[in-house]
């Protein structure tokens, strides 16, 4: 609840308060992680909003201390908000490398003075603050700061800075930054800094070199460059849509260690969509090569970025891991990895509700318990593809003769440890706990309501491709469940009943979840990825999340509002069953 209303207020200055922008040059070029948030495109996309009529203002009004309740009333009304900011770019960054390791935020205000009354609340409710004015650059910066935080302004800029020690001192330098010392100096920020994007995050591992490039090799012999590894994540919300983009640049070291771009693959045997069934509420799919993983593997032996000794266990391992292969299955590991052609699908569907018996056991009064409800089972659909289909009968032939649970129904169909059932088709290896979609499988040799004409088939390019829709998070959840109370009958966190609040919010959580939002498509490739999670509804995906979240709040607020007043007469209920049997006795 308390997240909720925080992110709520978040979203909520953001919405009442932008080319390059001055507040780069207070960001040390020594950051690993900087961050940026784009005020104006939030107001932009909120403006259609009236944030007087969410629910969470009458949360607060009822329920909330009263400090939360005037900063939220009176410091961020929108007039007050609109009278302190400007309209453009927070930044945020955190770095280790100056005198104690520094982190904060960057704010565009619009004068001192505003700033100051807006902010005076706040420094009056943290101890040991001083003051200094007329510091920093051109001695135009005011400071209150105690020895890990700090709080200055000029007449555009404010900065609150937290830190191990000094912050007042961190503060100052960052004011006097230079171009070759701030942010604008690195070869990333300029790429980074997408003005077409809500938000963006960028880390790097640069600054890391100095410092452990030489201990790494001096203690570990990792003889690795650790600089020039950048990881950038952007968020931006769409008119139907949230959409984010991650991108990935490894620098040689680590592109030979991890060998990605040799083993990652697009490719698929598009038979497969004929063995998962139409209308899933998930779907993955995933490539590799497993030919080209297995000679990366092979490759580390020679990688001098490795510690010798590294190489060599390695090469042990991969000498060993080929004797045993080729004594277990009569082949060794590079002629396992022919075998398959590397290309994976899975799929979900809602599949049936049955009853559970959910138990539980009090150990003080060494009673069992348990529960009768309805549960939602998912069916679930894989399928491998198959490269060399003679070698795969062989492997499968000694794994039958090795006394593995399997039961032969006919020539290719097999049920497995008396749940699974799988059929090995020429194409594939198709696995399910849903025996009438294997007898199809088996008779027939695809499903007759398919995958073939999956609407969202040219997204199936990418390396890794998650589809998800509907009520996925409550079906995930029951399954979850479900899997704790087999192995686990007793353990109290995996009763449905537990906790009934906290049950029932799972389940309004997931129905509001469904009200407001549909598919939701995850990319992965070799560079970064991309996910797309639509919005249903007339209002763009920012009103719908505000939304979305003020709903959630209320919901939460009142259902555990009604659990603690069950409490209450359950005490009292309990108090009178005393006092009568006293009285009685």
């Amino acid at each position: 609840m308390k997240k909720i209303i925080f992110v709520l207020l978040i979203v909520l200055l953001f919405a009442s308060c932008s080319k390059k922008i001055e507040e780069s040059y207070f960001v040390p070029k020594d950051a690993i992680g900087v961050m940026y948030v784009n005020l104006k495109s939030l107001s932009e996309k909120s403006k259609d909003l009236d944030f007087n009529q969410l629910n969470i203002n009458t949360l607060i009004e009822d329920k909330a201390p009263k400090e939360i309740k005037r900063f939220v009333q009176e410091l961020l009304s929108k007039d007050n908000l609109d009278k302190t900011f400007r309209k453009e770019y927070i930044l945020g960054f955190g770095t280790f490398k100056r005198l104690s390791g520094v982190g904060g935020l960057i704010l565009p205000i619009k004068d001192a003075a505003s700033f100051e009354a807006f902010i005076q609340p706040m420094i009056d409710e943290v101890p040991n603050l001083e003051k200094e004015t007329n510091v920093g650059k051109d001695q135009e910066f005011t400071i209150y700061a105690n020895k890990e935080i700090a709080i200055g302004w000029n007449g555009k800029t404010a900065l609150i800075i937290g830190a191990n020690n000094y912050a007042a001192a961190e503060l100052k330098d960052l004011t006097t930054l230079k171009r070759e010392n701030c942010i604008l100096a690195t070869n990333y920020f300029d790429a980074f800094f997408d003005t077409k994007q809500d938000m963006g995050l960028h880390i790097t591992s640069t600054p890391l070199g100095d410092a452990f490039d030489g201990l790494l090799n001096t203690f570990a012999g990792l003889d690795v460059n650790l600089e020039n590894n950048n990881l950038s994540y952007y968020g931006s919300f769409e008119q139907d849509h949230i959409y984010t983009k991650t991108n990935l640049k490894l620098n040689d070291d680590f592109k030979s260690l991890i060998g990605y771009k040799k083993w990652m693959s697009t490719s698929y045997d598009k038979s497969m969509l004929n063995a998962l069934p139409d209308n899933p509420l998930l779907f993955a799919k995933l490539s590799i090569d497993p030919e080209n993983l297995y000679e990366h593997i092979l490759s580390l032996q020679d990688n001098k970025t490795l510690p010798i000794q590294a190489r060599e266990e390695l090469r042990k391992n991969i000498k060993n891991s080929n004797n045993e292969t080729e004594k277990e299955l009569g082949m060794d590991v590079k002629s396992f990895s022919k075998i398959f052609d590397g290309s994976l699908m899975f799929a979900m569907t809602e599949g049936k509700t049955i009853k559970d018996t959910i138990y539980d056991y009090n150990y003080f009064t060494d009673e069992e318990t348990y529960e009768v409800v309805d549960k939602k089972t998912p069916n679930m659909y894989g399928t491998v593809a198959l490269k060399d289909k003679n070698k795969f009968d062989q492997f499968f032939s000694i794994v039958k003769k090795k006394g593995a649970q399997i039961e032969t129904l006919n020539s290719n169909y097999f049920k497995i440890d008396g749940s699974t059932f799988m059929v090995i088709t020429e194409d594939y290896i198709f696995f399910t706990n849903d025996q009438s979609k294997a007898d199809e499988i088996s008779s027939n040799g695809k499903l007759a309501n398919n995958l073939s004409d999956f609407k969202h088939k040219d997204k199936l390019s990418h390396s890794v491709y998650l589809y998800t829709k509907g009520n996925i998070a409550e079906l995930s959840n029951d399954f979850t469940k479900s899997l704790g109370n087999m192995y686990n009958p007793y353990s109290s966190y995996n009763r449905y009943g537990n906790d009934t609040a906290m049950d029932e919010i799972s389940e309004k959580s997931s129905e509001i979840y469904t009200k407001y939002y549909g598919e939701n498509h995850y990319f992965i490739d070799t560079d970064g990825g991309e996910s797309f999670t639509y919005t249903k509804g007339n209002k763009n995906s920012l009103i719908q999340t505000i939304l979305y979240g003020d709903e959630v709040a209320k919901t939460m607020s009142t259902i555990y509002e009604n659990n603690n007043k069950d409490e209450d007469e359950d005490e009292i209920e309990i108090e009178e069953t005393v006092i009568e049997s006293t009285e009685s006795n």
